[in-house]
């Protein structure tokens, strides 16, 4: 943009009421600002008298040429009122004042200005000069994607799984509309690009506010209010529901839904989803900009698989691990988060389900309190009865997961068969499967078996009564009577296919409880049963569990017998094997002849070189980081107005990308260490090379509640750390295809004088 115009430009000032240090510098701003181009009015100044005070703000961001927002402080209202300025297309410039401590900082935490930037200052003559220059500090986005009639619903999930947000995502799930959801516990920060991008493209969005005592809910409602914004800018039906009568922002009070107890909860939810399928009917309010470039036009997907259920097949990359995953008897497929398990996952499931002579019984927990019942159980029970008590419980689940599916591929064909409708019945009343059950989702049933056995561990006495209690009343009674209803119904399946995923979703790297580790051993050593016991009766079974492969290393230490799994690890070490995964999402939606401009404008030769090479070493090599990546530098090129990719989109998107690995695997680290959230702060201004005794001085200066030698190995784990080999090339965790202990193998043959490598993938962020 160019330079402001001597005529007079009216701008709306947004800020809290929250410090006099920022107040005075905004009314010095707004004083200086009188007889210059533009014309800023502070919200205090707005005449409320007789009118709605959220309708008089939304108003004014109407009539405003350009919206500032001081963000120094975050504050839900002005969240609120930059989201709904960026969706009426107006431009944004966010205000800091750098002179308060850890501003920026609490800026980062969400991630939604990664995108936009911001201008600081310290003083009113400093902030009114750099506005003056408006044109050059705002943002506004262009970035709008076309409505997405597949997966009409997005839902901006919790960190924390409460009850509250499990009967969300429950009616949901029963109303049987497909959507697309951002869960900060598996991608910490959503950008406001990546906002827009979600909100513009969606027929309805479901906006949970969570109470100000959970865990991250500052940040979360944060979110929630400028995602509102957005809805409210481009008029887009949203649910903002909120548990009990809580305080929400001023500007978007009347707009909360309150629910009281579950079923309220899911009343509000369903029958919200069920007009989202009518207005996903009608065409998107939203229009994309007209004659779109190359650029604009690329689709790459989401980078988590499971908000492209539809959309993945026509750019999924079958690899040998895929292959083998399909054919496999009974495997354990591992891989790092972000490495495309799930997306495996979700391809075999509808692929071998396309076939009607299977039955594929495919189990993903929404979430679950398996650790709970983990807790519950060894306060009262030896291990020996824990472990007796956890092979019982997945034989039932497993059995009853079966018998569900089966009865579901049984039912359609009982419509004119009333014997088979009779032998449907004595089922269903012999197992106790009423509409509850069957109308609910594994999440559901997984935890209803879970409370079962923790109310039943706290009600009981001694060992003895536990043990007796939940085998005899819960499992093994069940069991054999669940596995003949089985086979009396094998004759309508000629395979039953088990596919388990997310069991150890939440789980820490590195830090899980031993016994966390011993449910999932227990799980496999059951679904081999199982495979053998319907073998015997002429039902053909195969089984395959996706599990981190941090999980999976910690299992394998724990048993004797090491080669007794069938292993399918997903490793995407190759970068040409990254570079084809995104080919094929560049040219997936464009015309055959678009395809070689299209590749050239998302990855032309720049002066840092090859840009997807420059990408994918910047990503730490998992698909997920990559196509965050790419998606992220693509949507800086369009809203700076470039036909391709420049070296200046290209570094912008690194240092967003840096900024996430930051936010990231620190609050990982955080959680399952001790470690503080900011830890890789400490390595501001480092070189790219360490000595261990600079690192070992770096981390002495920090409060950590695991020894050093712990906390570098967990740096070089998540690739912040690499070693220096002895050709002098750094080597990082993901060029020994993650195998922490070949690196650890490397590094100690260095000896004393061994160097670390500092990956530069963080360091862009660090040292912005």
């Amino acid at each position: 943009m160019g330079k402001t115009s001597t005529m007079q430009t009216q701008g709306f000032f947004a800020y809290p009421d929250a410090s006099p240090l920022i107040g005075d510098a905004i009314h010095g701003a707004v004083e200086l600002s009188k007889p210059k181009g533009l014309k800023l009015k502070p919200w205090q100044t707005m005449r409320i008298y007789g009118f709605k005070v959220d309708d008089v703000v939304r108003a004014e961001i109407r009539d405003a040429a350009v919206l500032v927002a001081d963000i120094t402080y975050p504050n839900a209202n002005v969240y609120y009122e930059i989201g709904y300025a960026i969706a009426l297309g107006k431009p944004v410039v966010p205000t800091v004042h750098s002179g308060i401590e850890k501003a920026v900082q609490r800026i980062q935490t969400t991630g939604l200005f990664d995108t936009i930037g911001w201008v600081t200052y310290a003083n009113a003559q400093e902030l009114h000069t750099k506005l003056m220059d408006w044109p050059e500090q705002a943002w506004a986005s262009s970035y709008i994607r076309p409505k997405n009639h597949v997966q009409p619903l997005f839902i901006l999930d919790t960190q924390i799984k409460t009850d509250f947000r499990n009967h969300i995502m429950h009616a949901v799930e029963n109303s049987k509309v497909e959507f697309r959801s951002f869960d900060p516990a598996e991608v910490p920060r959503l950008t406001a690009a990546q906002a827009v991008s979600e909100v513009s493209s969606s027929s309805g969005v479901i906006i949970p506010f969570v109470n100000t005592e959970l865990y991250d809910a500052v940040r979360h409602n944060l979110r929630a209010s400028f995602l509102l914004g957005l809805c409210h800018g481009y008029e887009v039906e949203a649910l903002a529901i909120q548990y009990e009568n809580a305080p929400v922002g001023l500007d978007y009070r009347d707009y909360i839904t309150n629910s009281t107890y579950r079923h309220e909860t899911e009343k509000h939810v369903s029958e919200f989803a069920a007009e989202v399928l009518i207005w996903n009917q009608k065409g998107g309010r939203v229009k994309p900009a007209e004659n779109r470039s190359i650029l604009y036009k690329l689709d790459l997907g989401s980078p988590t698989a499971e908000n492209e259920t539809q959309k993945l097949p026509e750019y999924f990359v079958e690899t040998a691990e895929y292959a083998r995953a399909l054919r496999a008897e009974g495997a354990v497929i591992i891989g790092r988060k972000g490495s495309g398990k799930s997306a495996i996952y979700l391809r075999v499931a509808e692929t071998l389900s396309r076939d009607k002579r299977r039955c594929v019984v495919d189990l993903r927990p929404a979430s679950h309190n398996l650790s709970e019942m983990r807790e519950s159980m060894l306060s009262v029970v030896t291990a020996g009865v824990f472990q007796h008590t956890i092979a019982a419980f997945w034989q039932y689940i497993m059995y009853m997961e079966i018998l569900l599916k089966l009865r579901e591929v049984v039912l359609p064909k009982s419509k004119n068969n009333f014997e088979l409708q009779d032998r449907i019945r004595k089922v269903e009343e012999e197992f106790h499967l009423d509409e509850s059950v069957v109308s609910g989702d594994f999440t559901s049933r997984l935890e209803a078996a879970v409370s079962t056995v923790i109310k039943t561990v706290r009600n009981s006495g001694s060992q003895a009564d536990v043990k007796s209690k939940l085998t005899n009343m819960m499992f093994e009674k069940p069991i054999p009577r669940l596995r003949d209803a089985i086979v009396s119904f094998a004759d309508f399946a000629e395979e039953i296919i088990v596919l388990i995923d997310d069991l150890d979703k939440g789980w820490p790297p590195l830090q899980v409880e031993s016994h966390d580790v011993s449910m999932l051993k227990h799980l496999i050593e059951i679904l081999n049963r199982l495979q053998r016991d319907l073998g015997k009766r002429h039902v053909k079974m195969r089984h395959a569990l996706f599990m981190r492969s941090d999980i999976y290393e910690q299992l394998v230490s724990e048993t004797s017998d090491r080669g007794k799994y069938n292993v399918i690890k997903i490793d995407w070490s190759d970068g040409e094997q990254l570079r084809h995964l995104i080919y094929q999402r560049v040219v997936y939606n464009i015309t055959p002849e678009e395809d070689a401009a299209a590749w050239a404008a998302i990855n032309p030769t720049l002066t840092s070189g090859d840009a997807m090479g420059t990408m994918i070493e910047g990503s730490l090599r998992r698909p997920r980081f990559l196509i965050d990546l790419c998606e992220r530098t693509v949507s800086v090129a369009v809203n700076r107005g470039h036909e391709k990719v420049e070296q200046p989109d290209l570094e912008e998107g690194l240092r967003q990308m840096s900024l996430y690995l930051v936010s990231d695997f620190g609050y990982e680290m955080r959680d399952i260490a001790g470690t503080p959230e900011d830890i890789f702060y400490e390595f501001i201004g480092t070189p790219e090379t360490l000595s261990d005794a600079a690192v070992r001085a770096i981390l002495a200066k920090i409060e950590l509640k695991t020894s050093i030698d712990e906390t570098i190995d967990l740096l070089m784990w998540y690739g912040f750390l690499g070693v220096k080999s002895a050709n002098g090339e750094p080597v990082f965790i993901y060029d020994r295809a993650y195998d922490f202990r070949r690196l650890e193998a490397e590094r100690a043959k260095l000896g004393a004088d061994k160097i670390y490598a500092v990956n530069p993938a963080f360091l862009r962020g660090l040292n912005d």
